[in-house]
């Protein structure tokens, strides 16, 4: 009787450890519950990195969360204030952020952990929607005798944060000139402190690469006579051949900024709207929907909301898109994949 009753405890543990094991063998392909990878993949609660409270990234990102979250899809989008472009496409990696504004050149080189990245890729970063240029916008003095990018050979120019995509756009506009950094004298400077430098003759030229018309810009105009660099439309050609997230010609009109009576032509890295690539298809289907369905709305509270375009949602984008946006704009009719 006494081996019988030990017998039944045996298998009893037996019995335990067979139910053990196969609660541990049936969450090693899953990283939770079916509950937790559904909400991991169909949050309702989303946030989208920004820039500056000053910048365009942040009231325009507010304006696109606020549709979201007042649409019917059931989530709550909030805008968050961030460093910019470089700070979101990490966000997206470390799954911090779920949309992020990202200039498409930071994208670019986010995906491909190249330059500012260095070396680390971010691979889980997808392109969403192409919104509208930075411009590169090069100011000089009008009385500096400076009047092509040729000219800025051994000047001293302001060239935006080490560590910023600035400095590598200005680069990479060097290259169509046969120049190099090394031909200028860069100083990294934020715009507002590039500015205050060039009024004080302290420098020779300042890049903005920013929407126009810019605050930075309009300021100094109002104090002195300038002159903003143009780029030929071969030049732009020969940029965006190398470097396909770069746009098309941008005309800034005459009379943007005081002083400066003639259309300036140059390009610009595309401000793109990026998420990541764990989210489901459904869930960035619907929220690209619902942004272009509200462009009006968007629009509205920022002028910058229309850049949301159908025809050039995809342009200078050069990373995957997400699948629900390739759904999304394969329904439009869009060529892509």
């Amino acid at each position: 009787m006494k081996k019988f009753s030990k017998l039944i405890a045996i298998l009893s543990v037996l019995a335990l450890m067979a139910v053990v094991l196969a609660g541990c063998g049936g969450s090693g392909g899953n990283s939770g519950s079916d509950e937790d990878q559904s909400a991991a993949e169909n949050p309702t609660n989303l946030s989208m990195s920004t820039g500056s409270t000053s910048g365009t990234y942040y009231p325009l990102g507010t304006a696109i969360a606020n549709v979201l979250t007042n649409s019917d899809l059931g989530i709550n989008m909030t805008a968050e204030a961030t460093g910019g472009s470089v700070e979101n496409a990490r966000f997206l990696g470390q799954k911090q952020s779920d949309i992020g504004f990202v200039e498409s050149l930071v994208a670019d080189e986010a995906y491909n952990g190249t330059d500012m990245f260095g070396g680390t890729k971010i691979e889980n970063i997808r392109g969403l929607i192409s919104l509208y240029p930075n411009t590169i916008q090069v100011v000089v003095k009008k009385d500096s005798g400076i009047q092509t990018f040729s000219d800025l050979k051994g000047k001293r120019v302001a060239c935006g944060i080490q560590g910023s995509s600035s400095p590598l756009n200005l680069q990479f506009v060097l290259e169509a000139y046969d120049m190099s950094m090394d031909d200028i004298k860069p100083e990294y400077l934020s715009f507002g402190q590039g500015m205050d430098l060039l009024k004080d003759n302290q420098l020779d030229a300042v890049l903005v690469d920013a929407g126009a018309p810019n605050s930075a810009i309009i300021d100094i105009s109002t104090q002195h006579e300038i002159h903003i660099l143009s780029i030929e439309p071969e030049k732009i050609a020969q940029i965006k051949e190398k470097y396909p997230y770069f746009s098309d010609p941008v005309t800034i009109p005459a009379g943007t900024y005081k002083g400066v009576d003639e259309d300036v032509i140059t390009t610009g890295s595309k401000v793109t709207l990026c998420t990541r690539a764990e989210l489901s298809e459904d869930l960035i289907y619907n929220i690209l929907k619902a942004i272009f369905d509200n462009k009006d709305k968007i629009t509205q509270v920022h002028e910058k909301g229309s850049s949301i375009d159908l025809e050039q949602a995809t342009d200078a984008i050069s990373i995957p898109l997400h699948p629900g946006a390739v759904k999304y704009y394969q329904e439009q009719g869009l060529d892509v994949k």
